[in-house]
């Protein structure tokens, strides 16, 4: 057991600690990560690879606030098969392990970034620029599969920039109203359950 002079000790170490963790994270009203992230220096020479640069045609059609979500149904599939591969080579039966790239990130650079690069994805992100250049690859590779399997209505839509005229439907509302009894018996009916 603790007196009473070390537990008041103990709460003021803890709450030091926890009231510099906030703060850490909390940098001018806006969240950073554990450790601080150096900014990506611009290029100045011409020296080394060139940076891969990919253009995004999904900005701004898939997303939250979009017809087709944050996770569309055709892209499913490929973005999260691309996310499990091996980005670090490590044989599993020799005890490695590969972690998998997020499909929530992968989803989030697809719905936002016009242009994908290391820079803009580790801007995005708030990670370095090796693993940046993971997801980058990520989309690269999935690029093509998700232009094949994306429905017409949104190829039509990213081609020409323009909603295509929805065709009217043909069905028509058969069922009666139901009376005013019916629905006094199913509220009572619904009352009874909760």
């Amino acid at each position: 057991m603790l007196t009473q002079i070390e537990l008041a000790e103990l709460d003021r170490r803890i709450g030091g600690h926890a009231d510099h963790l906030i703060a850490a994270s909390f940098r001018g009203g806006q969240r950073t990560t554990r450790k601080a992230i150096k900014e990506i220096p611009s290029k100045t020479s011409n020296r080394g690879r060139p940076s891969k640069t990919i253009f995004n045609p999904f900005e701004g059609f898939i997303g939250p606030s979009t017809d087709y979500g944050q996770y569309p149904y055709f892209a499913s599939d490929i973005v999260e098969g691309i996310a499990r591969l091996d980005w670090h080579d490590r044989a599993v039966d020799k005890g490695g392990s590969s972690k998998p790239l997020s499909n929530k990130r992968l989803f989030g650079i697809l719905a936002q970034l016009p242009e994908v690069t290391a820079k803009s994805v580790g801007e995005f992100l708030c990670i370095k620029t090796r693993h940046a250049q993971r997801y980058v690859k990520a989309v690269e590779l999935a690029m093509l599969h998700l232009m094949k399997s994306r429905p017409r209505c949104l190829a039509f839509e990213m081609d020409h920039g323009e909603i295509p005229a929805i065709r009217p439907s043909s069905w028509t509302d058969e069922l009666e109203t139901p009376s005013a009894e019916a629905l006094a018996k199913l509220h009572d009916d619904l009352r009874d359950l909760g």
